[in-house]
Order: C-alpha cells, then sequence, then structure tokens
C-alpha cells in the first residue's frame, strides 16, 4: 500500500497507455514500482529488467532532468537566474514477491516555492546524500507489508522530487513537513480501507522518537479521503541542514480529499501544525493553519494543466514564538500553474508562481534585506523517465 501522496499516479507504471503497450496486449504488465513519476508525467511501461538466482526479476528505471529558473526579490547568496540539473537518478529494485526492496542513488534538488533554491549538488551533499532512498519490504501477504530504511514520509500531499509531483516547485504547506526519514513502517490494506503506521527520525534527525499515521479510504473509484499525522513523543535538540529543531518537534495533522475522475484531478487538504516550546534553543510556542488545493485538467496524451493554491497562517502562542515563515505570525499565499508537454517518456513543462506574505518579520521574508513580501518565479523542467 502506497501513501496518499502517491496514490494521485506515482509509480503506476502498469497502468501506463502508450502504443507499444497496445501492441503487446498479450504479454505480462510489470508489477507496479514505486518512487516512479507521478503526476502528468509519464512512467516507461516496460523498464529494463533482468533475472538473478534466487531474489527473481530486477527492475531498473531513472530519469533525468536539468532545469533553468529565474525570480525575483531574491535573498543575499541566491542568484537571481540559474541553471540546474533538477534529477539524475537511478533506481533498482525488485518489486514482487515475500521480500522486496528499492535503492535510489543519484543527484537532486528539491525545491519549494517561498525559500532560496540550492543548487543540486550542494542539496545532494547537505541534506539526504547520493542515495536519498533505500528500503526493504517484507510482504507475506497481499494486504500487509513492512518496509525499514529510508523511506518517503507519508505526511502531506507531495512527494520530494520534482518528477513525482505535478508542478516542479513543492508547495508553502510542504515547508512544514519532513521529506525523506529513516525508520520502520507498516501497510494494510482491508479493502477499500489502507492504513500505515511508521516509527522514523522525523526530519532525518538520527533520534527514532517520530509516530506517523495514516488512514485512507476509497469512497469509490473516483474519490478517496485520506487523514494523517505525524510527530514526535520526545524532544531532541539535533540540527542540520535537514533537521531543524523547531519542526522536527513539531506535530502535524493532515485531512486530504482527492477527486480522479477521466481528465480531472482535485485534491484539497488542510494542515494543522502545533510546535512546542523548546527552551535550551529559547524558542517558545507556534502553530499553523493552512490549506491548498491542488487540480489538473489533462487535455489529452500529451498536453496538461495542473494548478496549486495555498495558504498558510502562522501564530504565536507566546513571545518566545519562533519564524515558521517570514517572522513570528506571519501568512502567505501562493499560486502556481505548470503547462506540461508529454511524449512517450520525454517531457517539458514551465511554471509560474507567486507568494505573497503579510504580518512580516522585518529582514524574514524577501528580497536582499528581507522586507520584501512577494516573490515571483519562473521555472522550466526538461528530461526523459526510463
Amino acid at each position: 500500500m502506497l501513501p496518499i501522496k502517491y496514490l494521485a499516479g506515482i509509480g503506476l507504471l502498469a497502468m501506463a497507455t502508450t502504443q507499444a503497450q497496445a501492441e503487446d496486449a498479450a504479454a505480462p504488465a510489470p508489477p507496479v514500482l514505486s518512487a516512479g513519476p507521478g503526476g502528468a508525467l509519464t512512467a516507461n511501461p516496460k523498464p529494463f529488467n533482468f533475472d538473478v538466482p534466487v531474489l527473481g526479476t530486477l527492475y531498473v528505471t531513472g530519469v533525468a532532468t536539468g532545469l533553468l529558473g529565474t525570480q525575483s526579490h531574491t535573498t543575499p547568496g541566491t542568484a537571481s537566474s540559474f541553471a540546474d540539473v533538477s534529477n539524475a537518478e537511478v533506481t533498482l529494485q525488485k518489486a514482487d514477491g515475500v521480500f522486496q526492496f528499492l535503492v535510489q542513488a543519484g543527484l537532486y534538488s528539491q525545491g519549494t516555492l517561498g525559500l532560496p533554491y540550492v543548487r543540486a549538488g550542494t542539496y545532494t551533499d547537505n541534506v539526504y546524500g547520493p542515495v536519498p532512498q533505500a528500503w526493504i519490504k517484507i510482504a507475506p501477504t497481499s494486504n500487509f507489508n513492512i518496509q525499514a530504511g529510508i523511506l518517503p514520509t507519508i505526511i502531506g500531499a507531495e512527494a520530494g522530487f520534482t518528477y513525482q509531483n505535478q508542478n516542479i516547485d513543492r508547495g508553502i504547506l510542504w515547508g512544514q513537513e519532513n521529506v525523506m526519514t529513516r525508520g520502520v513502517q507498516g501497510n494494510l490494506s482491508l479493502g477499500k480501507l489502507n492504513l500505515s503506521l511508521s516509527l522514523t527520525d522525523g526530519f532525518f534527525s538520527g533520534k527514532f522518537n517520530w509516530l506517523s499515521g495514516l488512514a485512507s479510504y476509497a469512497i469509490d473509484g473516483s474519490n478517496t479521503i485520506a487523514f494523517v499525522a505525524g510527530g514526535p513523543f520526545n524532544t531532541t535538540y539535533k540540527s542540520s541542514f535537514a533537521t531543524v529543531p523547531i519542526f522536527n518537534n513539531s506535530t502535524i495533522y493532515n485531512i486530504i480529499y482527492t477527486f480522479n475522475s477521466g481528465p480531472v484531478f482535485i485534491q484539497p487538504y488542510l494542515q494543522y501544525t502545533t510546535v512546542p516550546a523548546l527552551p535550551l534553543i529559547g524558542s517558545g510556542r507556534a502553530e499553523t493553519f493552512s490549506g491548498a488545493v491542488l487540480a489538473r485538467y489533462t487535455f489529452n496524451e500529451h498536453w496538461s494543466l495542473p494548478v496549486r493554491f495555498e495558504y498558510i497562517d502562522s501564530k504565536a502562542k507566546d513571545a518566545a514564538a519562533p519564524s515558521l515563515l517570514y517572522g513570528a505570525g506571519s501568512n502567505a499565499f501562493s499560486a502556481t500553474i505548470t503547462p506540461t508537454y508529454v511524449w512517450k517518456q520525454f517531457f517539458a513543462r514551465a511554471e509560474f508562481s507567486v507568494v505573497t506574505a503579510s504580518g512580516i518579520t522585518p529582514g524574514f521574508a524577501f528580497g536582499p534585506t528581507g522586507n520584501d513580501k512577494s516573490q515571483v518565479r519562473g521555472k522550466f523542467e526538461f528530461g526523459v523517465t526510463f
């Protein structure tokens, strides 16, 4: 069972519709593989595979993408325009049988609206390293499995890598959430009800003190509702590029609804986070209330139009409350549109986004002095999945 953020299209290799599949309709479809493209992008329906004694069939998939970007009101140390590699990754996996595994390796960047862009080389080195995802799965039955290793979070509605999402940049709500996490996760499917429970190190802290749970219910073939919660059961002050103490000690709740029928995809979700006082770093209590709508219309096999709208409001609970956005008590709105062209496994997409903030603390927002209240961003990503 895949987390809700993957149900919108990630890893649907066996369901991809191409001319090659039509010609080989009688051939057995490969198993559904995880960590594949999502949203409007297309995976290779016939991935490279080979047989290994004892293990069985192994699959090799990958993605190679380039990125061009420009933005207004940049912060010091961030270029206003840039060219970079957004993905250069290969995945080896065994996707069937009792014993399964996945290892993903390569270079990547994970842009988020409203935050400075970090180039792929620096990002890879400072966050999850050249192997950002690696896990084993024991699946004794078709409806139950246990995974252990470096896993994608079950929090939120968007995935970690650009090719896994309908938009290039992840949204401002994702800025409150973790991405990859180390630990163990159990998944159970009971007909229309899917359950996941994980014990992990939260924001990659190395301390296994986070419990996260997900329950999703498929109302019918087009409608799904999910409830997600995650947070630590004790405090840790570990601090790194990936592990920010105020977020690593926060508790997050999601309600996610998904409608997916024909050319129309709509996914609204609500998020609430609460941050406790952290006296050792002089940080007080705070919380956020936020909501987002992700939507996409697919015109034909080549063209689609994804959009996203978000609002997040932070609340300071005491005088020492930390900045969760652009100063304690600030709020922000974002709008993103990403026209996308796909030809087989090749794709190109442009993205236009804007983030506006209010209630900012001087020096905490955009621009060279941190006093600008908006940022407009344009990106162009192109590449191939294989």
